[in-house]
């Protein structure tokens, strides 16, 4: 176990032109707890004995239009280089945050960029940690921080921070840090029908008195190509009542509409940590007829799954298009699994 603290400062990146007036320089501190993964799981060693951990930050960014935020995030810490005096790890993690300041239509219209009291966060970078004696160390790191609510209302531009950090961090016990070695020398490489739905809540227009619902249905055929990753590929179908919307506005009325439904052809990488997956997923709309708000002709999606049982799973994912959210989602789904093939890992 590993408690710390950093402090950060950075600068709001200026990714739209929409926030030219919010370059702020804020700062932030965060009080952490790690756990150490030390081999009693075949995964932990697959991944060179990660650590996870939860965290708070206290965000200033010195702006009154912006304000103040308190957030709360989950972590997975993978180790890059690990050396007797200093070790180099990347960490990710996700979670909610709360902001004082938040958009109101007559209080404080300039933010645009956190239009609720709660949103999502994101958060990656690299620490360094340099080992000062027995219990302590030092760390430095460079850090991507964001904030979004996935359009769950609107204006929601996000933000982005990039900050420098310093801190130090204690261990409890550093003597019962000892990696085992408990990986099996040969893996079921197995392929899965993977079956999901999802829903999402969004806003299109500010202040909309009701929210509008996103429908997905995904069909994705996984392949497994080491322990550590699986392969995906299908397709997307997509029900958006904010699209339906914005036809509706468009061709009032107008008897001849664009379809609002739309599908896609994905790929994607599931990184396997137990019962803890990360998914990165790209898609390219095969089926699209109208172009909305903010709209491309493909997406990203980034989200956790857990799985209760391996045949089921629970997900949270954020769909965007670039730069721009298109929504938070939700989503349960099964394994249909297809073949299996008993395999030496290579890693």
């Amino acid at each position: 176990m590993r408690i710390g603290i950093l402090q950060d400062y950075g600068f709001v990146l200026k990714h739209s032109p929409k926030i030219g007036h919010l370059q702020t320089h804020p700062w932030a501190s965060t009080i952490f707890m790690e756990k150490y993964h030390l081999g009693d799981k075949e995964w932990e060693e697959r991944w060179h004995y990660p650590k996870t951990s939860f965290a708070f930050t206290y965000f200033d960014f010195r702006s009154p239009i912006i304000g103040k935020t308190l957030a709360i995030s989950a972590n997975i810490i993978l180790p890059l280089a690990r050396h007797q005096k200093w070790s180099l790890e990347s960490k990710i993690g996700t979670g909610f945050v709360y902001a004082t300041q938040p958009f109101d239509i007559q209080s404080n219209p300039q933010n645009n960029v956190l239009s609720n009291s709660w949103s999502y966060v994101l958060q990656t970078g690299f620490w360094f940690n340099y080992h000062l004696a027995k219990h302590w160390q030092l760390i430095s790191a460079l850090q991507l921080t964001h904030y979004s609510n996935g359009a769950y209302k609107l204006p929601n531009s996000g933000v982005n921070v990039i900050s420098y950090a310093l801190g130090a961090a204690y261990l409890l016990n550093p003597e019962q840090i000892k990696f085992k070695k408990t990986r099996s020398k040969s893996f079921v490489k197995q392929s899965y029908l993977d079956i999901s739905s999802s829903i999402a809540l969004i806003e299109t227009v500010i202040n909309q008195p009701t929210k509008h619902k996103i429908f997905n249905i995904n069909f994705i055929f996984n392949r497994d190509i080491s322990p550590g990753h699986r392969l995906q590929t299908g397709w997307d179908i997509s029900w958006n009542e904010g699209i339906a919307y914005q036809i509706n506005q468009k061709y009032a009325g107008k008897s001849n509409k664009p379809d609002y439904r739309r599908m896609a052809w994905l790929v994607g990488d599931e990184l396997n940590l137990g019962k803890m997956s990360l998914n990165i997923q790209f898609g390219v709309y095969f089926y699209r007829q109208f172009e909305a708000i903010s709209d491309m002709a493909f997406y990203q999606r980034y989200g956790l799954r857990y799985y209760p049982k391996p045949y089921f799973w629970l997900g949270a994912y954020l769909k965007s298009h670039a730069a721009t959210a298109e929504a938070g989602e939700f989503t349960v789904g099964t394994h249909l699994r297809l073949s299996k093939k008993k395999v030496n890992p290579k890693n």
